[in-house]
């Protein structure tokens, strides 16, 4: 009961998360015209990063962050864990004030619209977030051992495949997420070994999206990343050996309950 609750709320997390990246998009747009400057100002941390969203929603036009004062400073950073310099600050002021955007009413009054609907979205999706993790702690998981993957994504996991035991083989978890390389009639790699598009889509979502981001923090699949590299391999292929053996991995330590 608790594995359905889970896919069930992982589901809808999902589902929020790309509704968000759709409001991340909008807001991109209406910046786009009438603050063009300010998103490349934040190209390290991007429009989701507290300070931009302290920004846009405070101030939300280039003609007020331009008229912004050593006190709207102090009090961004009294409200802020982290947030950006004075010099920064002072920067985008300028950048505001110099701005080619054009500051129309109606775009603005969009804007203000669509940053309460990313706002709302980011509540809805940490409230999910907090009933996952507080059902992931009622059950044994090994995936949220390996290093790299978040305990979010170690619910999903273990809510698409409910029961690893019900698998023989990681291979057959593998086909399950849709991993294993296209075969011909005659049993063979089809050429350009190009997944199949049976299984669970989101397991395969899930597993291809923490592979990618895997490499950078799990000493074990990136050198097992670089061997494929140095192979010839290109980087969409060495990803899909990484999850390969990623979905492994995550077999055995559940089959055999062992962590990482």
């Amino acid at each position: 009961m608790i594995l359905y609750f889970l896919k069930s709320l992982t589901r809808l997390r999902e589902s929020l998360v790309d509704e968000r990246s759709l409001q991340l998009v909008r807001i991109t747009n209406i910046l786009d015209k009438i603050f063009p400057e300010f998103k490349p100002f934040f190209k390290s941390t991007g429009l989701k990063s507290s300070t931009a969203q302290y920004l846009l929603t405070n101030y939300t036009t280039p003609s007020k962050m331009a008229n912004m004062t050593r006190a709207s400073f102090d009090k961004m950073k009294s409200e802020l864990r982290n947030t950006i310099s004075y010099s920064k600050f002072c920067n985008l002021k300028e950048l505001a004030k110099n701005t080619i955007g054009n500051e129309d009413e109606i775009l603005t009054f969009e804007l203000r619209l669509i940053l309460d609907i990313y706002k709302e979205l980011n509540n809805k999706i940490e409230d999910i977030e907090t009933k996952i993790l507080f059902e992931l702690n009622l059950l044994t998981c090994r995936t949220r051992t390996v290093v790299g993957i978040g305990d979010i994504m170690a619910a999903s996991i273990l809510a698409e495949v409910n029961n690893f035991y019900k698998f023989d083989s990681a291979n057959r978890l593998l086909a399950f997420a849709g991993l294993e390389p296209s075969k011909d009639e005659s049993g063979t790699e089809a050429h350009g070994g190009k997944m199949v598009k049976h299984g669970s889509p989101y397991l395969r979502r899930y597993i291809m999206s923490i592979s990618n981001q895997i490499i950078v923090h799990n000493p074990v699949l990136y050198d097992y990343y670089s061997k494929k590299r140095n192979e010839g391999k290109s980087h969409t292929v060495a990803l899909s050996h990484v999850a390969k053996k990623l979905v492994r991995i995550i077999y055995y330590l559940e089959t055999n309950n062992k962590d990482f």
